[in-house]
């Protein structure tokens, strides 16, 4: 606990600003919603998407790149919990991001499916990184969003014609595939911390 509390306090004060930056942009699209709610939802969306790879990026793609993962490596920490505490970090950021303008909205089911959303999409992103050192991997998961995301019915009936239907069900069921992404997340981050430990055998 001890470890993931000053992992947390390190992260946030090395990215402050920006997380403040990307919340205060996560109100772009509460406010949109009175005029546009197909331009909120995508902006919230695209605010999403960005600021959950941002997270993972902060939290341990930079690190990796920087080289300071190796020198937290050599503290008297199991490689284990020195990724869980980094998962832990991310997701404190996660959930200020997507909730702090939520609080003005007040629907229960937006924030759920958000919530859902913003840590299955963070956990895929942070997952890749901490178990392979391969530089655009962590993007996958976004390109992956993006992609299910933004397609019309046109272009999935030209190009796509047998994943229409998955497309409607998946729209019409948000709140089941959102409590299912809740129920996942945790199981890909600790399976990753696993594979982490066993890289990383020092003890």
């Amino acid at each position: 606990m001890q470890l993931a509390l000053n992992i947390i306090r390190k992260d946030w004060t090395e990215y402050r600003k920006i997380i403040f930056l990307l919340t205060a942009a996560a109100f772009v699209p509460v406010i949109a919603a009175g005029i546009s709610a197909e331009f909120a939802k995508g902006a919230m969306l695209g605010v999403l998407v960005g600021a959950t790879y941002g997270f993972a990026q902060f939290c341990f793609i930079d690190e990796r790149q920087r080289g300071t993962l190796n020198l937290l490596l050599s503290l008297p920490v199991h490689p284990f919990n020195l990724a869980l505490a980094k998962y832990a970090a991310m997701y404190s950021m996660v959930f200020v991001t997507a909730n702090i303008p939520l609080l003005f909205v007040w629907d229960l089911r937006a924030m759920l499916v958000v919530n859902a959303l913003g840590v299955f999409i963070s956990t895929l992103s942070m997952a890749a990184a901490v178990v392979s050192e391969n530089p655009w991997l962590p993007q996958a998961p976004m390109w992956l969003v993006i992609f299910i995301a933004v397609p019309s019915d046109d272009t999935l009936r030209q190009y796509l014609p047998g994943s229409l239907e998955l497309f409607h069900w998946s729209a019409l069921h948000t709140i089941l595939l959102s409590v299912i992404a809740l129920f996942v997340s945790p199981l890909i981050a600790i399976l990753s911390c696993w594979i982490f430990s066993r890289q990383n055998r020092t003890w």
